[in-house]
């Protein structure tokens, strides 16, 4: 039996969907993080609902990262892949994502009854060099599971796994026990343990090898988070007293975990009956003096347009977030994609002033309501949150987070905030299209709020030197931030060669493929924007320093049409930046695909 000790590895667990792939994920997830090794996680989850089992719709599971070092994203190709039957493991082969000596463990429990598919499969993982193991599940927990209702299998490949990559057991059977301790029955639960046992006994008398990766001790307090919980957190700690929303995947998660919270905090959750009504209820808040925020994902932004131009011509505040998945339309609503930053930028009708932030990790998740909370509320514009799938449902450790407490305004919002979204606090009074801004119930100031064009006193008024002068307000609020913000984030050595720019999710992925240039001798820098609209004044003199700018983002773009970022900055800085990855997949960027590209645009 050999142990091969690896600085980092991935794995996958494929099963079909309602069987408990991801829950056996969050078990193994919660065991890692205890033993002292940094993971990253990705769920894949389908997006129909309750799938026809053994289809390839079906296929449910999740990714693991495993690390001796802190992880920012997913990574490259999988090591080794666990599945429950041969067609969730021929769908998951298709995205091509295994290196050239990955494993696989296939469970033949299905071959009697699909011989024809399951020697179909076996000759592709043959085609394909991948060794494959094949495993049959002992007879008394093939009868647990009957006793379960078919249930259990999940727990059987959890001990698979937790012999193959060296667990103390005890620490997982605590995570296990901690998960459903108070759902399950006391006999159910001892069936559960056993076919835990008998996972990890079968991998020990079949698979001869074991993968260990170095564990460490984490100084202070650390928690385990995703990031639809970390921004629930955060708007919690930015002081807002309202969330509306309607539910729509993936940004569900953030009402549910509000819905569990907020209350305590003196916060109102509020499931408006569709997304026109559920940003109509946060515009309404936030008049009458309350911070209000909604969150919703691509369709539901497209529904909210109105209210956006709205909420930007009658000066309220507005916080929206947008957690994207893959478009148009319905889409793919449980793949990621970076393909909203034009609906944000330029979604709603006329030339309507708005700022746009991004988030690229659960850190920035709980910080970007803080901002977001400061920009609206002093420059009465739309401040959008751009998150999306990939962001929103991977878990990071991370140490506990700094508490601003910003229920006495947004004047509360520390300087870190600040330094961690280059930039800095707005510098001096902040003009409005109406001189009057109170709140309803301010005694002697009754004022009037319409979408209409305005005056000073507002006062409706269709005249030509006061249309101009409120397009000129509003920009200007948006100009006062250019001028605050400062250098976005920076990779790598400064080469002058490349210069490779992205936002978002994009981050871990650019800063890895980064740091493989450097070490393979590519010269190549990297640049992540978390203020993506408006763009920093000294980002053209950055750029000219480059031979070529190009960019890495979950968009789709090619040689006659730029993607959306590309667009963005080429028409700002007047610059020719060209997309160098602009994939809209639905899998998540690879750092070695970047450094590949970035080669191939050196030659």
């Amino acid at each position: 039996m050999s142990l091969e000790k690896r600085p980092v590895t991935r794995f996958e667990l494929l099963m079909d969907a309602g069987y408990g792939a991801q829950k056996a994920g969050d078990i193994l997830l919660g065991a890692f993080v205890g033993m002292g090794q940094y993971v990253y996680v990705e769920p894949m989850i389908p997006a129909e609902i309750s799938p026809p089992a053994r289809s390839r719709a079906a296929l449910s599971g999740v990714i693991i990262r495993l690390a001796d070092f802190d992880v920012t994203n997913i990574g490259n190709d999988t090591d080794l892949i666990l599945a429950a039957h041969e067609v969730v493991l021929d769908r998951r082969l298709d995205d091509r994502e295994f290196n050239a000596n990955a494993k696989i463990l296939l469970d033949m429990g299905d071959q009697e009854d699909n011989p024809e598919s399951y020697e179909m499969v076996l000759k592709r993982c043959t085609k394909l060099s991948l060794s494959v193991i094949p495993f049959n599940v002992d007879a008394e927990s093939r009868t647990l599971i009957k006793e379960l209702g078919g249930k259990g299998q999940n727990l059987y490949y959890l001990g698979m796994l937790s012999f193959i990559y060296n667990m103390d057991e005890e620490i997982v059977k605590k995570e296990i026990l901690k998960t459903f301790g108070k759902k399950l029955k006391e006999d159910i639960m001892a069936k559960n343990i056993t076919l835990y046992h008998n996972g990890y006994q079968l991998a020990k008398e079949k698979v001869f090898f074991r993968v260990e990766v170095q564990c460490h001790e984490r100084p202070g307090q650390q928690i385990l988070i995703d990031g639809n919980t970390s921004m629930s957190l955060g708007l919690i700690d930015a002081g807002f007293k309202l969330f509306s929303g309607y539910p729509i995947t993936p940004a569900s998660s953030i009402m549910h975990t509000l819905a569990k919270n907020f209350p305590s905090y003196g916060g109102l959750v509020h499931q408006a009956e569709d997304e026109i009504a559920a940003i109509g209820a946060a515009v309404g808040s936030y008049y009458a003096g309350k911070p209000a925020v909604t969150a919703t994902s691509g369709p539901g932004l497209s529904l909210k347009q109105e209210f956006i131009g709205f909420a930007s011509a009658a000066e309220i505040p507005l916080v929206v977030i947008d957690v994207q998945r893959a478009g148009p339309s319905t889409g793919m609503p449980t793949k990621t994609e970076q393909s909203d930053l034009l609906a944000a930028l330029c979604g709603s009708h006329g030339d309507y002033a708005k700022i746009i932030l991004s988030v690229s990790n659960v850190i920035d998740c709980f910080y970007a309501p803080h901002l977001a909370r400061y920009l609206a509320e002093k420059l009465r514009v739309p401040v959008f949150i751009l998150s999306d799938f990939q962001t929103a449902n991977s878990y990071k450790v991370v140490a506990k987070f700094k508490l601003a407490q910003m229920n006495g305004g947004v004047d509360d919002i520390p300087d870190f905030v600040f330094e961690r979204f280059h930039m800095k606090r707005l510098a001096g009074p902040v003009q409005m299209v109406r001189t009057l801004q109170t709140v309803p119930g301010t005694e002697g100031g009754m004022r009037r709020i319409t979408g209409l064009n305005t005056d000073e006193q507002g006062k409706i008024n269709y005249f030509s030197d006061h249309h101009q002068r409120s397009h000129a307000v509003r920009n200007e609020k948006i100009h006062q931030v250019r001028r605050v913000l400062t250098l976005p984030e920076m990779f790598g050595k400064d080469t002058n060669e490349v210069l490779i720019v992205g936002w978002g999710s994009s981050r871990g992925a650019i800063e890895e493929a980064i740091s493989l240039c450097e070490k393979n001798g590519v010269p190549a820098s990297g640049m992540h924007l978390r203020v993506v609209y408006p763009l920093p004044l000294m980002l053209k003199d950055v750029f000219t320093k480059y031979k070529k700018v190009m960019t890495v983002e979950v968009a789709f773009g090619d040689p006659l049409k730029p993607s959306p970022l590309a667009l963005l900055l080429r028409s700002e800085t007047l610059t020719d930046v060209r997309p160098l990855v602009a994939d809209a997949t639905g899998r998540p960027l690879r750092p070695r695909i970047i450094m590949n590209k970035i080669q191939e645009a050196l030659k």
